[in-house]
């Protein structure tokens, strides 16, 4: 076995090529990660960032939102720590941007996207680590436009609520669960996000609804998150009622002179 002269463990690719050797892509990872050697569904815990958030259109009754998203399980098939028992120095995790092919990754959709697409300039925006534990956390920045029924009863004094699903496409709640990940916010708003909008002001994210889906095939485990979108007065006021009513005194005086 060799070994890299300036770190005292083996080289990354090694280590890839062992804890692939037997690997089987298609089964899914067998133990659940809080009950360590228990058969169980894997536990995914998920957070995201939310990089843009813009368009909201209510005649399509859709937006668009750019995310980071993230999601962590343990699969303790790509564990390594025991092949690097007598090595000093060891790497915390590995970064494998180019092997998603060959894990297994949870098969999880958005059921309200209409359109959505990876960034891939100049290399594809995403990557895989895989901890000496087995753990496992996959991140990527996508692109979506999403659907939002709209209710505009009260408009221009509506408030509109927005949910994103979460849910695994095939595995159901006895192979595969959702978690948000709490160790910080699960769901992150970069700088400014939500409050530079044209015609209404994000209020609030909401990631506590329950929205487990349940069809002829089975239940599957769901994470929502649902944003409060409260419409702006100032901007129909400014660009609607001030010059309606201008122009109707206007008209009033010009009657009267």
């Amino acid at each position: 076995m060799s070994k890299s002269s300036s770190n005292d463990y083996p080289p990354d690719n090694w280590i890839l090529e062992m804890i692939l050797k037997n690997y089987d892509q298609r089964i899914r990872p067998s133990s659940n990660s809080s009950v360590p050697g228990q058969i169980g569904p894997v536990l995914v815990k998920v957070n995201m960032l939310i990089r843009m958030l813009s368009n909201i259109d209510v005649v399509n009754m859709e937006y668009s939102m750019q995310i980071t998203f993230r999601e962590q399980w343990v699969d303790r098939r790509l564990a390594f720590a025991h092949l690097l028992q007598n090595s000093t120095n060891q790497p915390k995790f590995l970064t494998v941007p180019y092997v998603k092919s060959n894990l297994w990754l949870p098969d999880s959709f958005f059921p309200t996207e209409k359109s959505a697409h990876r960034h891939m300039i100049d290399t594809e925006n995403m990557f895989l680590r895989i901890y000496a534990d087995g753990t496992i956390l996959y991140s990527a920045r996508l692109s979506l436009v999403c659907s939002c029924p709209m209710h505009l009863q009260l408009y221009p004094l509506d408030v509109q609520h927005c949910d994103f699903d979460l849910i695994s496409y095939a595995h159901t709640t006895k192979d595969i669960v959702y978690e948000w990940d709490t160790t910080s916010a699960p769901v992150q708003l970069k700088g400014g996000v939500g409050q530079d909008l044209p015609n209404f002001l994000l209020e609030n994210i909401d990631t506590g609804v329950e929205c487990a889906s349940h069809t002829n095939t089975g239940t599957y485990a769901c994470l929502r998150m649902r944003m409060k979108l409260t419409r702006l007065m100032t901007y129909f006021v400014l660009q609607l009622y001030l010059p309606t009513t201008m122009s109707k005194y206007q008209s009033f005086i010009v009657r009267n002179i």
